[in-house]
This record gives structure tokens, sequence and C-alpha cells, in this order.
């Protein structure tokens, strides 16, 4: 379909093009000078001690997971609710992934439930920051003390949210933040692991670096694959986190207008925003009622539609793990009633105004 209004449109302008001319002039395509600018403005940006680039957020999950020591046999407990990459790289290490349920409101993990799920094979807890704002962490970081659990952060979608005062991906042992097309800022695919545990960040470079902790020589101390980034996708993220204050600032605007716009349709919720996190909209998160005939009726009236996300448990590929439906009700309310608005930044007043219009007319209708 030829949409009016696009789901996704990364926020590019010359400066991307001109880092992207330089690294081809310079003949940097590997990794080189922008990786390492872009390396070192994330560590000052996130306050993370020790970082590595990987070469997309999926990757850079499994790495934090095979760094903190999660191996075969282990249990991971992950939310039900949230994109099939944070259980299928648990899965990928060997471990099993045991999903816990999430909280209605905010659609984050329920830490009430966390440690009804702790069994003796239990090694690690992974949250996953969804939508622009943080899980509250610190109940989540008690519990995996008292049961001597590592922490690892899905932060795919966290850049730039802070929890008191903490960037996402930086509180626990480990935390991965992705750099999709459709994240705050982007480098096509690509991501960054953060850790301040030395051990860890040494295992990281090995793993990600053909088992070598630097490019450049023939021997290999350990295992290692390749997923690297390149010194094009840097060149972008250079690019892109210098205008992260602008991208935060237009996204906010345009949650406001939303909110400002769809203030008298009593069919919508929005999901609860938390004070002890930071807010950098990831698309606006609403439940709605009647969501599949609003749907038909958006993309209809050439505006993309996103529904929120297929519930881990009931995901096929993961039917052998044998969740029973009941077991799950607030994933499975925001699946039924969930769906995402684009936000990007090159959304215009008039064009949120053309959404927010439809939406109100359906439910007049």
């Amino acid at each position: 379909m030829d949409y009016k209004i696009t789901q996704i449109q990364p926020y590019f302008d010359h400066s991307e093009i001109e880092n992207l001319e330089q690294a081809i002039t310079t003949g940097w395509v590997t990794e080189g000078p922008f990786s390492q600018e872009f390396l070192s403005q994330l560590r000052e940006f996130t306050g993370a001690r020790y970082a590595v680039l990987a070469c997309n957020g999926t990757l850079g999950l499994y790495l934090a997971l095979l760094a903190a020591g999660v191996k075969e046999g282990d249990e991971v407990i992950v939310p039900d609710f949230t994109f099939n990459a944070s259980a299928s790289s648990i899965a990928f290490t060997g471990a099993i992934p045991v999903f816990v349920d999430i909280n209605e409101a905010d659609l984050q993990i329920d830490a009430d439930k966390i440690e009804k799920a702790i069994t003796k094979k239990t090694k690690a807890i992974m949250p996953v920051h969804l939508y622009g704002q943080s899980c509250d962490m610190d109940p989540i970081m008690a519990i995996a003390k008292k049961h001597n659990l590592r922490v690892i952060e899905d932060a795919a979608q966290g850049f730039g949210v802070f929890y008191k005062g903490k960037h996402t991906g930086t509180i626990g042992d480990v935390g991965m933040i992705s750099f999709f097309a459709d994240k705050t800022i982007t480098t096509g695919e690509g991501a960054v692991v953060l850790t301040n545990d030395e051990e860890i960040f040494n295992k990281l470079k090995m793993l990600r670096n053909q088992g070598r902790p630097n490019s450049g020589t023939f021997i290999h101390p350990e295992l290692g694959m390749n997923f690297r980034m390149t010194d094009l996708q840097c060149a972008l993220g250079v690019a892109q986190i210098k205008k992260y204050e602008e991208i935060k600032r237009i996204k906010l605007e345009n949650h406001r207008l939303y909110e400002v716009n769809l203030k008298d349709v009593k069919d919508i919720e929005y999901v609860k925003v938390n004070n002890y996190s930071t807010f950098v909209p990831f698309r606006v998160n609403i439940k709605v009622s009647k969501l599949e005939a609003l749907i038909d009726h958006l993309e209809k009236n050439g505006v993309q539609t996103r529904r929120m996300f297929y519930p881990l448990h009931r995901q096929p590929c993961f039917s052998y793990l044998n969740y029973q439906e009941d077991q799950f009700p607030g994933a499975n309310q925001a699946y039924l009633k969930g769906m995402s608005l684009a936000i990007h930044c090159h959304l215009t007043q008039q064009n949120i105004e053309y959404i927010c219009n439809k939406i109100s007319e359906f439910y007049r209708s």
C-alpha cells in the first residue's frame, strides 16, 4: 500500500551524508575512526564504563548473555510482552526463556511476579525497557541480589531513557541498546552493549571479534564470531547522536499534539508514564476498543498502523514451553487492545491532525 503516513522515517539530513562521504573517501568502511568516536560518545552519554558495538540488537543481547555466563540448561526470566528477540537470544545460548507477565498500566515487567518464577536453574533476569521508559529497576535489582542472579537489560528502545538518574542498560550487569531504523537514533542496523564490569567487558571483546581482543592479529586465544559494526554505520551514529536533543524535543511535541487532538475520544487509554523514568516517546502507544476495526479504518485512509507485541507464550516458536493462555492476562490484554501510532520527526502538525481526525471519525460512527 502507498501510505500517506508511514510508521517509520529516520531523521537524516546533510550531516549523515557528509560523514558517509568522509568514511568512503578515507577508505574506512570497516571499524575505524567513526567507530571509535561513536563509542566514545555513547560511553559519555550513558555513563557506562565500558561499551562494545554489535551488528544488531538481537546479536547484542546474545553477546550480553554469553558474556554474563548464561549457558545451556540455565533459565532466564524475561517479560512475556516484548519483541521476539528478547527470548530468541536466550534460546540460542541453549538456555530456557521463562516468561513473566507485565503490569497492565505501563506494560513493563511485573516485578512482583519475578520471584515466583525463580528456580534452582535460574541464572539471570532480563528486564525489557519498553516504549520509551524504564522498568522499575530497584525491586528487580533487589531480587537479583537476593538470589545471586545476573541482570541483563534489554534497552533496545531505551536510548536517552534514565531511571532515577541512571541510563537504561547501565543499571544491571550488562545491557543492550539498539540502533535499528525505528529507534530514537539509528544506524540502520547496529547496537551497543554496555557494562561497568571489567570481566564482562573482556569477554565481550573476545566474543564479538573472533576470539581476540583486537583486530589485526591472527592469534585467537578464544572462540568468537564477527559481530562488529562498520564505520559506515557509525558515521550515521555520530551524526545521529548529535541530533538527539532535537529528536527528543520533536517526539515529545508530537506526543503532546496527539494528546491534545484526541482528548475528547473516550475509547483511548494511553500507556502510563512513570515518574521514576524519563520519557522519550517510542511511537504513541495506546489501548483502544474495537482495535481490529480501527486498524482497518486507518489503513484504508492511508495511515500505516502497528499492533503491539504478540505475547511470547503464544509464539509458535516457543510452543515447546507449554504455557497456558490464562497465565498472562496483562500481555494478552496489551495485544488485544494495543496499537502504536507514528511519532517520527518528519510528521507535520497536519499529519497528526489527520490521524487524530480519522480516529475521532471512527469512534463517532
